[in-house]
């Protein structure tokens, strides 16, 4: 396991999208994590969905480049991000991003997790809702990051859950 200190519970945030796209969301996250020397996984929902990750991740942003590979790709503990299937580690992750709603059964094997929840859609709310208090109750800590018009985050909600 990636984590870097065992002893602190991993930190979830969820981040309820506004005005910005998932696909911009998930690029800058991306990007600033590699900025700031984070190996990352970005997890997808299966191969076709990878597939379209590692194009998207070719172009966009268009004025850099984010050095990734896919779990099928030859060397994968290399890739600084490592696109996959499955919640994994393989290349040293401590952050996982998830491309679409999905409960990481171990979260604890990295240090953070990133959610992210579509604002205007009540099902998806409602679904968030069920995955953080499953989240809370595996003694994760809590952060819930509502995207206002302006295109800025605020923190809604923090917990120190405690396990």
């Amino acid at each position: 396991m990636a984590r870097t200190d065992k002893n602190t519970p991993t930190t979830v945030r969820f981040y309820q999208l506004g005005i910005s796209t998932l696909e911009s969301a998930i690029t800058t996250i991306l990007n600033k994590a590699w900025g700031q020397g984070i190996r990352s996984t970005l997890l997808t929902p299966g191969p076709d969905p990878s597939r379209y990750w590692d194009n998207q991740l070719w172009y966009s942003p268009a004025d850099s480049f984010l050095p990734h590979g896919t779990d099928t790709s030859p060397d994968p503990e290399l890739q600084p991000l490592l696109i996959a299937s499955q919640p994994t580690d393989k290349n040293g992750a401590t952050l996982i991003v998830l491309s679409t709603p999905h409960l990481i059964p171990n979260p604890m094997q990295f240090d953070m997790v990133v959610d992210f929840v579509d604002g205007s859609n009540p099902d998806a709310l409602t679904a968030s809702r069920t995955r953080y208090k499953q989240y809370m109750e595996l003694g994760c800590n809590m952060e819930y990051w509502i995207q206002g018009q302006d295109n800025k985050w605020s923190l809604k909600s923090k917990s120190d859950a405690k396990g």
